[in-house]
């Protein structure tokens, strides 16, 4: 199992690109030429982690990766994997050698003065992983842990903040997310809170475990345990016309409800992925109050809508 740190969004190391998934004749003739990296195809940076995005069989799957794919495929270009890890992924786009990074990738000042980041895809928030028979299902507060245990990976960002909480029973830290979540299978741990989707891709393969995940509600006293993130696409500043294009697909995935459909598709299900988180940390970083990017990747946008009528 790949696992993933929240915050840092990745730790694996990759292995070689692979070509796959090319848009039709038709499709191609009908976009306008975009430069890429790769003539006819994106190249997508990527750790190579599930549900988001990896190799199976020489196809590319997961969420994150057939969104990216339906888009391209709209742009006549089909898609090419380069894996990597993830402390590469940011420079190898910065630097011209991958055209696109995805992979639960959070939006964060930092990243956005160094790359065009797109609109967000979904929102991956806080959520705890629990047994079916617990009586929470929309929504768990911090208040509702008391006499309770608590887990997540040792090392993780919020492993302070959940030393915090008052009137655990025990506040359990693991090698890796499998060994916490089994432990929450067994009966061992009463709350796990680990990366999002790849929980819910484990309860998508296993099913027979029993578990769900609940939305932890956002607390000022517990920014880093109970933070929701926009969850975003990194492109070159310099490559217009391609960030256009893609930022135009992502508007498109959202009026037609194919994000939320390629999400389930890989166990993302959870509706609170679909909801934005307030206040939008972006406004005065790279987007304006009407949702105009702005900051070091400020341009004058193509209309690019017509492609995905």
């Amino acid at each position: 199992m790949l696992i993933r740190h929240p915050g840092r969004r990745g730790v694996i190391a990759g292995g070689a690109a692979a070509l796959i998934a090319g848009a039709t004749r038709g499709a191609r003739a009908a976009a306008p030429s975009f430069k890429t990296v790769a003539p006819g195809v994106i190249t997508i940076a990527n750790s190579g982690e599930m549900p988001m995005i990896s190799m199976e069989n020489g196809k590319l799957i997961g969420s994150d990766a057939e969104i990216v794919a339906t888009i391209a495929q709209k742009l006549g270009l089909g898609v090419v994997s380069a894996q990597m890890e993830w402390s590469a992924t940011v420079q190898s786009v910065k630097s011209g050698r991958a055209d696109i990074m995805v992979g639960n990738m959070g939006w964060t000042p930092a990243r956005a003065a160094v790359l065009a980041i797109t609109d967000a895809i979904y929102y991956a928030g806080a959520f705890v992983c629990m047994k079916q028979s617990q009586p929470f299902n929309a929504a768990i507060t911090i208040a509702d842990i008391k006499g309770h245990s608590i887990g997540t990976v040792n090392g993780f960002t919020i492993v302070p903040e959940m030393k915090k909480i008052p009137g655990t029973t025990e506040v359990k830290l693991y090698d890796n997310s499998d060994a916490c979540v089994r432990d929450v299978v067994a009966g061992r741990l009463d709350f796990a809170v680990l990366d999002g989707p790849l929980v819910d891709y484990m309860i998508l393969k296993n099913p027979s475990w029993s578990l769900k995940q609940v939305a932890l509600k956002a607390d000022a006293a517990y920014p880093q345990l109970t933070s929701k993130q926009h969850t975003v696409m990194g492109m070159n500043q310099d490559n217009h016309d391609l960030f256009d294009a893609f930022n135009a697909g992502v508007k498109w995935m959202w009026k037609t409800g194919q994000n939320a459909a390629l999400m389930k598709k890989y166990g993302i299900v959870n509706p609170d992925y679909l909801v934005a988180p307030e206040p939008n940390l972006r406004i005065g970083v790279d987007r304006d109050a009407q949702g105009n990017v702005t900051g070091p990747g400020a341009h004058t946008p193509k209309d690019f809508s017509a492609l995905f009528s």
